[in-house]
């Protein structure tokens, strides 16, 4: 997403358009969520997606007709078979893209911008929020701790991160106006504990997933910034006692990884009491076994034990370092997503 509205950016400050495809509702089955996204420029490359496809080659064309005609509005796409807009797709739903024209000359568009990717490069809790009422009247802001906007702002009521909290991401009525809202970047970092083959492996995966990671290793062979040039830090500590200022809070996700039954042990003692979104630790169930029964002499519940995730990852099989590293990031998406309101739920079997 960083490189979407970096891209987008950059283009709007060399003083050329682009139109931003957004979609900002869904019905049925379809390849893509709401707050999928995809940016048109003025030759006609694009960066990002909202499906693939023909339906995203709709949404596109109609991005450069509003390039041309300089204008913004919605787009329905159609997934039904036979409907009079088939696109000859089997998903059976429907998506509403708002195709949304930005002008260079807009003011105030560039600082909104550039605050969206500093969110997005901090981890900072944010959302972007439309007044759509007027498709051609549209106003845009970054929602966190304050609000910056554009367009016709007029169209954005009382807006504040609470808001933005109690309301499910999508379009929403609220008085006279009509908003949309997503989660644009949600805080949290990935603390890593062990710096082994499954992490040198899970790093590059999460990194381009958009998760920030900090490796964390009690052996200097292994706490090596040239072993994961991916990772924002990699910090040498002794398990037994963390440093305070490796700065762990409940809004980040701790995945358990040490060499040992020993580690394992000593790193999520000092972990449960925080209470991280996210506790995921590796290892056999025999070996949590054995984990989970330390931490009840020292005073832990069973059910703070069992609210972690272990074994850590979803139960694809997986045995190489590759694989379990990728089922730990698949994990790791559902958690997000589920956090940031957007998970997704398969229909019941028939």
């Amino acid at each position: 997403m960083e490189r979407l509205y970096t891209a987008l950016y950059e283009t709007l400050k060399a003083g050329q358009p682009a139109v931003l495809l957004t979609v900002v509702a869904r019905k049925g089955s379809t390849p893509r969520g709401i707050g999928s996204h995809q940016v048109v420029f003025s030759d006609g490359t694009t960066v990002g997606t909202v499906g693939g496809g023909y339906q995203e080659h709709l949404a596109i064309e109609c991005g450069k007709k509003c390039l041309a005609e300089r204008k913004s509005e919605f787009r329905r796409l159609i997934l039904y078979p036979n409907d009079i807009e088939d696109i000859d797709a089997a998903c059976g739903g429907e998506l509403t893209v708002f195709c949304q024209y930005l002008d260079p000359a807009l003011p105030n568009v560039l600082a909104v911008l550039e605050a969206m990717i500093a969110a997005l490069q901090h981890k900072k809790a944010s959302w972007l929020v439309f007044g759509v009422s007027d498709a051609a009247h549209w106003g845009m802001a970054l929602v966190t701790d304050s609000v910056i906007g554009c367009g016709h702002t007029a169209s954005l009521p009382a807006i504040d991160a609470d808001w933005c909290r109690r309301h499910p991401v999508g379009m929403t009525k609220e008085g006279d106006e009509i908003l949309y809202h997503e989660r644009l970047a949600s805080p949290g970092r990935v603390f890593i504990f062990g710096g082994g083959h499954v992490s040198q492996a899970l790093v590059p995966v999460l990194a381009g997933i958009d998760f920030s990671c900090v490796v964390v290793d009690d052996r200097p062979e292994f706490a090596r910034t040239d072993l994961f040039p991916q990772a924002v830090a990699v910090r040498e500590v002794n398990y037994q006692k963390l440093p305070e200022d490796l700065g762990i809070t409940a809004d980040d996700y701790v995945c358990v990884m040490t060499r040992g039954h020993h580690g394992d042990y000593d790193v999520q003692r000092q972990i449960l009491p925080i209470k991280p979104h996210y506790l995921g630790v590796i290892g056999s169930r025999r070996k949590l076994a054995f984990v989970k029964g330390k931490l009840m002499d020292d005073g832990f519940s069973a059910a703070d034990i069992d609210a972690c995730y272990g074994p850590i990852g979803l139960a694809i099989s997986a045995e190489t370092p590759a694989e379990i590293a990728i089922s730990i990031a698949a994990e790791l998406i559902a958690v997000r997503a589920r956090r940031e309101g957007r998970e997704k739920h398969r229909p019941a079997a028939k």
